[in-house]
């Protein structure tokens, strides 16, 4: 271990009396007086969590790493010094906690009834000890400082940075210069009033004076950082945002133990990928592959027929998968591959061959942009394994429609009832294992992915160490928002540098990111003649354009029905049209679902207002029957499992274009289908900051048409690619100069607010409006009823805060299938709790099974 025989803070040494000093206490029912934990206790046990994650996540590489980015080669004993102030930085982060006021307020510790009690904060204390032991321990340890100033500076600064990362283990990252004065002013008055800290037997050694040079050092320190190379700044981000996460992980995990009495063992991570590696093996389309890759090595006999799609997706298969092993070294790759390849299969076998090659790697992430994705591959990697249950549980989903895991212990936990054995619910555990990931295969969108990453909130950045050591498959990064697409592609690189992260990006439509870098160094491309596949005519021509209504200039609603009517009455196969906006997408359907001429037909309405079950009922009869018209958005394109026989689309950008023509003729049965394009809605409503909008990279465009139909999105991307740098560029408060300034600044707020994925213009109203709805095999669900248990939970004041964590996980599942999201909300509501709308009187808003979202938000009452 990395970290062997580093020196710990000698709290007896130091806090002679800190038997008497606690760092928490719980009530126990069973007892009259409170159970406390010592300091002294608090603190050995966060280190051991803290040696145990090391060893679990296998962190010696990470820290590593960043001791080759801060050191030199021949500064040996300086890098020992700064692994001392690693770990003292978890062992003395509650130190503050000898604060006579929080002794008597918050540990009801009657030894200092008779103590000051104005201040009983810790964490800014905590923060001056720290602070004032090492920079003791850095002066020794430099001598003249001339001598030494290069080493002195790196010392001095991680010393204020971990201070300040000691400072906030409570609380959200802030602004580190703000975070300066208050620390200057801090330092000051404890410096100054003794009295508050008396059992901690060394005055403040450091002045003010020193405290503000080392501030000054640390500021200058991180410019002359970043000048030594492009974006070192975000080496410096990446390491408080890590250690941040080890500090509050630790702490957490040993608090929870002593609060709950249970001792955290599992932390979810791959111990021995051949449990995952040699199931996924004997699925029947793994075997087929092999048997292939045989055949094409000259044994054995071709398992698919000539012409069988099935021939190319085993063939692409094998090609990542041998340019994977010739590139393990490397942390970014591209799986570039056409729509209904088998992106999903070949993404697993890529990561679980990573694991097998690299013995740190421990967890799998699997990131898309919709929860369609999430719940879809969920279900294909429950087919992969299915008929066993242990690997299926350890597949897990986190987002905010799915319930909390809760645990199957099989210890000590059942408790005999009436004569039968009941499970006893950890729901600790479970809230624990959710807040930090504690899963081997975790499956999340990427909004919750990137406030890993880039939130400043505590709870944001608890699971950060997990990410460390992990493979992580991004898919459909097309859709994340492109005005940031250089900011993430550059924090991305180096997460994965530093963090010993395995990115995999996929998609049909993959802009090479690696050219926003400002380097000339490549990612590794798993398919290197992409146009093997693409131009194969299995996947070209599968699906034609046909452009003929975006000529249309005069009555193209009455137009586009005259054709959609046409192509349905020469066919009783299934037809999709896709518009850009909710709003022209009901009034179509509406138009179809009363057309006498289609009669026969069944017409379906597939918007983001469907919840779950409705879009699986809507996924379910697309697939099953025949002489449907299934009208929907753009959550079509979303990854979702269909195979249309034909398709209309309103154009907008020229990925959504490739992704909706996905969907038409997946399975490739019949030699052409046709997909008919027009232009309705201004994609600029919907697509506000995205430069794929401009009409000038449209549909609109011979050009774009040509790139479309050959599949050179390569070329397509060079154009979107020189918009953004020349937009980033330019002299304007958004430009990529000031945010690097942000960065180099450490100013969390900031940072945070650029990088996410969904921007202020961009959200909604959240309303709960009650109805019935028939769930069939799980019966019926009314409205009402959900909400007052959602209520009933809420307010429960006699369940703790992890069972009542787990019941609103549970509860909220139920809601989603009354929740609806609108733009703006001008009715009267009848109950509010938080952000959540009720309205009684649901189904005046809904018209033949369907929301009418205009309702609510073109009505004419105001919001009580």
């Amino acid at each position: 271990m990395i970290f062997d025989g580093v020196k710990l803070f000698d709290m007896d040494k130091f806090i002679p009396n800190n038997e008497d000093i606690y760092a928490h206490l719980k009530e126990d029912r069973n007892r009259k007086d409170d159970i406390k934990e010592r300091l002294k206790e608090h603190s050995d046990l966060a280190y051991s969590y803290f040696l145990k994650l090391c060893e679990e996540k296998k962190l010696n590489g990470v820290f590593k790493n960043l001791e080759n980015v801060f050191f030199g080669k021949d500064e040996y004993d300086g890098i020992k010094l700064w692994e001392e102030m690693v770990c003292n930085e978890i062992y003395m982060h509650d130190l503050g906690k000898i604060n006579s006021g929080f002794q008597y307020r918050k540990m009801r510790n009657e030894k200092y009834e008779n103590k000051p009690t104005e201040d009983s904060k810790h964490s800014m204390l905590s923060a001056c000890i720290y602070f004032d032991y090492f920079f003791k321990k850095i002066r020794k340890f430099i001598g003249n400082i001339e001598e030494n100033k290069n080493l002195c500076s790196t010392l001095l600064t991680f010393l204020f940075l971990n201070s300040y990362i000691i400072s906030r283990h409570h609380s959200s990252f802030d602004d580190l210069y703000e975070f300066g004065e208050k620390f200057q002013e801090s330092y000051k008055k404890y410096r100054n009033n003794k009295i508050i800290y008396e059992d901690y037997n060394v005055d403040f050694f450091a002045t003010e004076n020193h405290v503000k040079a080392v501030f000054k050092l640390c500021g200058d320190f991180l410019k002359n950082y970043d000048k030594s190379q492009p974006w070192n700044c975000m080496n410096i981000y990446i390491y408080t945002k890590f250690v941040y996460s080890l500090l509050v992980a630790s702490d957490f995990y040993s608090t929870s133990e002593f609060i709950n009495g249970n001792e955290i063992k599992k932390f979810g991570t791959i111990k021995d990928v051949d449990r995952f590696y040699d199931i996924y093996k004997e699925n029947k389309n793994y075997k087929s592959i092999r048997r292939y890759e045989k055949c094409i090595n000259g044994e054995g006999i071709k398992p698919y027929k000539d012409g069988d799609i099935n021939e190319l997706r085993s063939s692409m298969f094998l090609e990542a998968e041998k340019n994977l092993e010739n590139h393990l070294n490397e942390n970014i790759f591209y799986l570039e591959a056409p729509t209904g390849s088998g992106k999903t299969n070949t993404s697993i076998n890529l990561a679980f061959k990573m694991l097998k090659n690299n013995s740190n790697l421990n967890k799998i992430f699997y990131i898309f942009p919709f929860n369609t994705l999430v719940e879809q591959t969920k279900k294909s990697l429950n087919d992969i394994f299915k008929g066993n249950k242990d690997i299926q549980n350890d597949i897990t989903v986190v987002n905010s429609i799915t319930p909390i895991k809760l645990i199957d212990e099989e210890e000590d936990n059942k408790l005999h009832l009436k004569g039968s054995l009941k499970q006893e619910i950890n729901y600790e555990r479970a809230v624990l294992d959710r807040q930090f990931l504690h899963y081997p295969i975790v499956l999340t969108t990427h909004v919750g992915f990137f406030s890993h990453l880039f939130g400043n909130e505590r709870e944001e950045v608890f699971p950060l160490v997990h990410l460390a050591n992990s493979v992580v498959i991004l898919d459909e990064i097309q859709s994340y928002r492109n005005d940031i697409w250089k900011e993430i592609i550059l924090f991305l690189k180096k997460y994965t540098e530093i963090l010993n992260i395995k990115i995999i990006i996929m998609s049909a439509t993959l802009p090479k990111l690696d050219k926003l870098t400002d380097t000339k160094e490549e990612f590794v491309s798993l398919i290197e003649n992409k146009d093997k596949y693409f131009k194969n005519p299995l996947f070209k021509n599968r699906v034609k354009p046909d452009y003929s209504l975006l000529n249309v200039s005069e009555n193209l609603w009455d137009r586009l029905k005259e054709k959609l009517i046409e192509v349905a009455k020469s066919t009783d196969k299934n037809i999709a049209i896709e518009f850009i906006t909710k709003k022209s997408a009901e009034k179509f359907y509406d138009e179809l679902y009363h057309n006498k001429e289609l009669s026969g037909k069944k017409i379906l309405l597939l918007t983001g207002d469907n919840n779950k079950f409705e879009r699986n009922e809507i996924i379910k009869d697309v697939n099953d029957e025949n002489n449907i018209i299934l009208v929907s958005t753009q959550i079509i394109e979303a990854g979702l499992d269909v195979d249309m026989y034909a398709g209309f689309k309103d154009i907008s950008i020229l990925d959504s274009e490739e992704q909706f023509m996905g969907r038409i003729n997946r399975s490739c049965l019949k030699k052409m289908a046709v997909v008919y394009f027009f232009d309705l809605d201004k994609a600029s409503t919907v697509y506000k900051k995205d430069y794929r909008k401009d009409s000038s990279v449209t549909l609109k465009q011979g050009y774009i048409r040509d790139i479309l139909e050959n599949k050179d999105f390569d070329k397509f991307y060079e154009i979107i690619m020189r918009r953004i740098e020349e937009n980033l560029n330019r002299e304007n408060p958004d430009n990529i100069k000031n945010f690097r300034e942000s960065i180099i600044e450490l100013n969390y707020r900031i940072i945070s607010k650029r990088m996410e994925l969904i921007s202020d213009d961009m959200k909604e109203y959240t309303v709960f409006i009650n109805r019935e709805v028939n769930l069939e095999k799980k019966g019926k669900l009314i409205g009402r009823e959900v909400w007052q248990e959602y209520k009933k939970v809420l307010m429960d004041k006699n369940i703790g805060y992890a069972e009542k964590k787990v019941k609103l996980s549970e509860v909220m599942e139920k809601m989603s299938y009354f929740i609806y999201k609108v733009r703006s909300l001008n009715v009267s509501y009848n109950d509010l709790i938080g952000e959540i709308f009720y309205l009684e009187d649901g189904e005046k808003y809904f018209e033949d099974g369907k929301f009418k979202r205009a309702l609510l938000e073109e009505g004419n009452c105001d919001i009580l």
